[in-house]
């Protein structure tokens, strides 16, 4: 009897501490490969030719896309939409140029905003007084 419960207490201290270093291996893992949502760099290249505030690099299908169009045009933000899979190969350097494969991808000033989280697309048009 008390051999089954040293085995028992064993193997819940072991599964205990397994769990705790499965937690702690995957916190380390997600913070070393983090990708932030807003990035700061020269963004001269994407306006040249435009006048539109805010440009948008997105695809015909993708939902997400969508969700930041129809942000846009409820707010009457002027904004450029530049589909990256179109023939334009100017497109695809611009986008490239980004090192960003994701979609959408939202410039607002020198920022670059990954994905359609709105909150933050929402404090980079206040933080430049389009919104």
């Amino acid at each position: 009897m008390k051999q089954q419960l040293k085995q028992s207490a064993v193997f819940i201290a072991m599964l205990f501490f397994g769990t705790c270093l499965g937690v702690a291996l995957k916190y380390g893992y997600t913070q070393l490969f983090y990708q932030p949502h807003v990035i700061t760099q020269d963004t001269s290249a994407h306006y040249e030719g435009t006048d539109k505030p805010v440009i948008l690099y997105t695809t015909h299908w993708c939902q997400y896309c969508k969700q930041v169009q129809s942000y846009f045009k409820r707010h009457n933000i002027d904004y450029l939409s530049r589909d990256i899979e179109s023939d334009d190969q100017h497109i695809k350097v611009l986008f490239n140029s980004l090192q960003r494969a994701d979609i959408p991808q939202i410039i607002i000033g020198n920022k670059v905003i990954t994905g359609a989280n709105i909150h933050i697309v929402e404090k980079a048009l206040k933080d430049h007084a389009f919104l």
